[in-house]
């Protein structure tokens, strides 16, 4: 019977995999039939396409490695910038898909929520919490758990952002805590550059549906605008999972759970040196995997998170040599989450309010030495935890804390081609003590073509509300003697313009962390309780290779060794490839029209339960053209092109060892600019 049903499912699935084939087939015939339609036999000439130049993208300013404007080469950090062209011509629709271009970051889905790791590092059953990723320099990390958000739960439409700034490494010695591993900042557009209004709309695989529109303006008063909505309505797949292959549990499928429903608006008005600007995003996802025991298959699983901040900042330079920067914010994190049991229903919720300010001046003191001082504060007025059934509370308290911050970076050029950076920060916290983090940075360009880089910094993250507090009667207990956990970084980085087209980047780091937070047993009880328990030491190597040729010929290949152990255990870290690499090329194939590629490869990672995941070779492909005077853009987008069949760790929620992800699947996008 067992193989009978087994063969059942191989048919359906080669059936599956056969249609959405046809019908990707189908679409690119339909596609070429349009551009050829609307394009006939037009040659390309160099002005008919825009020159995406190494050096424009060489002199791009980033504000996120110091506080303040420097191009990638003078900044204290190894930095990557993921620029609007390159969103426009991959097709990126997350930030996770993004990052998945950058070197040394990898990701998972766990049909729950997309995890992101980055240098060797990302935690199963853990949220993240030390990357830290900002919008327009402002923190989106939450206050419950510190994570950030990186797929549809983020929900930023990416047709409004500028760029991406990737910057590695600890980034404590000036935001604080969870800046271990990066600090991702989203940049968005300016009034001015949207300039009108535009709609987009998309469907696709599994049930996909989205509609976005963005609005700016820059008005002859000097006010300046930026409006952005998107919302979306994804249905899902029916998923097999074979741990769960019982007639009692369905024989293993997971009915209409994967869906997603999320929306997200943003606001930004720029009046002469002030800022206002605004988010408020939402998304509710079912989860169709049977995690923490729930009832396999059961209708009602699901999370809900959402996320508002208002920010009003005001920057000035208020003398050649003298720059000062004030903001204050207000943020809100809602979580809810429903549990379906066998015989009962399971709920939790977090809800997180905080409002802050943050004083920022930087003073030329000569034309070689840069003083940056500042100081944070953030009183955290809400940040509770509560866990129910239909019968009985379990825990439901609120824990209200503040952070006093001071921080202060010197950069001083002691040659002509020689610079050294100095920063370190104090944070207060009125729960948890006090970390004091450095960071020191030796910049040398030994030829105007390339630069050397030294990196030393250290970071810290503060236990989180949920590891400090967590009680319930039968199985968990708080600890309130938690210590922050620390990483120290030492990094080479070597950028190095190869030609007028090529540009390379090679670089060496090694990493500690020690009073790693992991769940245990407390063989006292029986209680599980977080301890600082664990050490991971880490090593590795990354090269890069961007190459931005004429008529629009753009493309970049890297590769990443890394090797990351607990160093109590001797063994390797869980979720942690050893080898990954990436190569994407873009293409203009006649005017207006493009043609995109990735290739993504990478080799095993260890699950929970010490197997491990079969290596795979991933194929994106995008095509996007532009009609009707380049108002109307069309585009399709196929991800996972050869559907290879691959799973990724779940955690110790999961009783599946990995879980399968996305096979392939196309997205349809049509997008008008009035």
């Amino acid at each position: 019977m067992k193989q009978k049903i087994w063969d059942a499912i191989l048919t359906a699935n080669k059936r599956r995999k056969c249609g959405m084939r046809h019908t990707c087939l189908i679409l690119l015939h339909v596609y070429i039939s349009i551009c050829l339609i609307s394009h006939g036999g037009l040659t390309q000439s160099e002005q008919d396409i825009k020159d995406f130049s190494l050096n424009a993208l060489l002199n791009i300013k980033i504000s996120t490695a110091a506080k303040y404007a420097q191009k990638v080469s003078e900044a204290p950090a190894s930095v990557t910038i993921i620029t609007s062209e390159d969103i426009e011509h991959y097709g990126y629709r997350t930030l996770d898909e993004i990052l998945m271009s950058v070197r040394g970051f990898y990701t998972r889905n766990d049909r729950n929520y997309v995890y992101v790791g980055l240098r060797g590092f990302s935690r199963l059953t853990d949220y993240d919490n030390r990357i830290l990723v900002l919008l327009d320099g402002h923190t989106l990390n939450e206050d419950i758990y510190g994570a950030p958000s990186f797929g549809t739960d983020l929900g930023i439409d990416p047709n409004i952002i500028e760029r991406v700034e990737i910057v590695r490494g600890p980034g404590s010695a000036l935001y604080g805590t969870g800046a271990m591993f990066a600090i991702i900042n989203i940049i968005t557009k300016k009034g001015n550059i949207i300039d009108g209004l535009n709609l987009r709309a998309e469907t696709g695989s599994y049930g996909r549906l989205q509609g976005s529109v963005a609005f700016g303006k820059k008005f002859n008063n000097g006010i300046e605008i930026l409006l952005s909505g998107l919302w979306g309505d994804i249905k899902g797949q029916d998923l097999y999972f074979k741990e769960y292959d019982d007639p009692s549990t369905s024989n293993g499928w997971a009915k209409n759970l994967d869906w997603d429903k999320y929306y997200c608006g943003l606001a930004k008005i720029t009046f002469a040196d002030f800022t206002l600007q605004g988010l408020i995003t939402s998304r509710e996802k079912g989860i169709p995997t049977g995690a923490w025991e729930m009832a396999f298959n059961a209708p009602g699983a699901k999370s809900l998170d959402e996320r508002r901040f208002i920010e009003l900042k005001y920057e000035n330079k208020i003398s050649v040599d003298k720059h000062i920067m004030l903001r204050g914010y207000f943020d809100h994190y809602d979580y809810r989450g429903t549990y379906p049991y066998e015989d009962i229903n399971w709920f939790d919720a977090n809800d997180g309010n905080w409002l802050g300010g943050e004083l920022q001046f930087y003073w030329d003191i000569r034309s070689d030495n840069r003083l940056t001082v500042g100081t944070e504060y953030q009183d955290h007025i809400r940040a509770d935890y509560r866990n129910w059934d239909e019968d009985t509370t379990y825990f439901d308290n609120n824990f209200p804390f503040n952070i006093l911050s001071l921080y202060l970076q010197d950069e001083y050029q002691l040659m002509e081609n020689l610079s050294l950076t100095f920063s370190i920060r104090h944070d207060k916290y009125s729960t948890v003590g006090s970390s004091t983090t450095p960071r020191g940075a030796i910049v040398y360009n030994p030829l105007k073509s390339g630069t050397i880089k030294l990196l030393y910094g250290e970071a810290f993250r503060a236990p989180n509300i949920y590891e400090v507090h967590y009680e319930d009667p039968d199985e968990a207990k708080g600890n309130p003697a938690l210590k922050p956990e620390k990483i120290k970084t030492l990094e080479v980085v070597w950028e190095q313009r190869l030609s007028n087209t090529l540009f390379g980047i090679v670089a060496l780091y090694n990493y500690e962390i020690t009073n790693l937070i992991d769940q245990t047993i407390d063989p006292s009880d029986s209680l599980s309780q977080f301890q600082n328990l664990s050490k991971v030491k880490a090593k590795g190597l990354e090269l890069e290779l961007n190459a931005r040729l004429k008529r629009g010929v753009q493309g970049y290949v890297n590769y990443i060794f890394q090797n990351a152990e607990d160093a109590n255990l001797k063994k390797k870290l869980t979720n942690s490839p050893s080898h990954i690499m990436k190569i994407g090329l873009t293409y203009p194939l006649m005017k207006y029209f493009y043609a995109s590629a990735e290739l993504q490869y990478e080799t095993e990672r260890i699950t929970v339960y010490g197997t491990k995941t079969d290596p795979y070779f991933l194929t994106n492909v995008y095509l996007s053209t532009k009609l009707l005077f380049n108002h109307l853009k069309f585009s399709l987008l196929v991800r996972n092109l050869f559907d290879v069949n691959y799973s990724l760790p779940g955690g110790f929620e999961h009783k599946q060892h990995a879980i399968s992800q996305n096979g392939q699947n196309f997205t349809v996008a049509l997008k008008y600019r009035f």
